[in-house]
């Protein structure tokens, strides 16, 4: 089983510096997420607030969960933005629209990460919409998923309904050429922030495309019905049958992953 980390974060890229006010934010909090109270403002002029009634286990006791808005001036460093720019595969105007942006508000949860991951992830994207309602940035760079999201798309897959898709952002699925297997692995990335295990598949001379939905489909699965898949266990993905087994993972960040293996 994999650790949930310690902060939950992602980076909102602005074309100038967004100027958010203590009060709107804390209106918009209460509006989505209930109680919320501000704490002192941090030196660097960020905002940060806790949940009164949200409270997550620490130690022998519990804590409120809080939240920390930061606002940092300029761009992103240029080898973060490939690294993640190579592995968003579901925004082709991803790269003209980060490259404009001038600033850098990163929104984190801090101590929540014993919250169940459902709390947890729900109340940190309620959060998010918020900020979004106030002031839609150009992208956002998701940190735990890798990759850069479309805010427009997210907030519409958040949207309550049938449609409603809760890992569209947190989770993503990466190609990554691996010398070792001697060609294209394909995983999953998001889940094992949040203490879940990904997804892995050596390709071999594979087309993507079907196990690209075969591993959206398993995380889909994961996340709503929690870490429940057997090792073993055999699926389908394309034409082909794959037994899951636990090991660690061929791309970094290492961590534990189930392999698609042929029985």
């Amino acid at each position: 089983m994999n650790t949930p980390v310690s902060t939950y974060a992602v980076d909102l890229l602005y074309d100038e510096r967004p100027l958010f006010s203590r009060d709107e934010v804390l209106a918009k909090l209460r509006d989505r997420c209930g109680a919320a109270s501000p704490m002192d403002n941090a030196k660097d002029g960020g905002l940060n607030f806790f949940f009164p009634d949200l409270r997550a286990p620490f130690k022998d006791s519990t804590v409120p969960v809080q939240v920390a808005l930061t606002v940092t001036p300029g761009q992103l460093p240029v080898d973060q933005v490939m690294t993640f720019m190579k592995q968003t595969w579901d925004w082709a105007e991803a790269k003209d629209v980060v490259a404009k942006h001038q600033s850098i508000v990163t929104l984190s949860d801090l101590l929540a990460s014993g919250l169940p991951y459902k709390s947890r992830l729900g109340f940190f994207q309620n959060v998010l919409c918020g900020v979004l309602e106030l002031m839609t940035p150009l992208a956002i760079r998701w940190r735990s998923s890798g990759k850069f999201v479309n805010p427009a798309v997210l907030q519409a897959a958040l949207e309550p309904g049938p449609k409603r898709d809760a890992i569209r952002g947190a989770v993503n699925v990466r190609r990554t050429l691996v010398k070792a297997t001697g060609g294209v692995v394909l995983d999953t990335l998001g889940l094992g922030s949040l203490g879940l295990p990904d997804f892995e598949v050596a390709l071999g001379e594979r087309m993507p495309q079907a196990f690209e939905l075969a591993l959206r489909s398993l995380a889909r699965y994961q996340y709503d019905m929690g870490d429940v898949i057997a090792e073993g266990r055999t699926i389908k993905a394309g034409a082909e049958a794959f037994q899951l087994a636990i090991g660690s993972s061929s791309v970094d960040p290492k961590r534990d992953v189930f392999i698609l293996k042929k029985p």
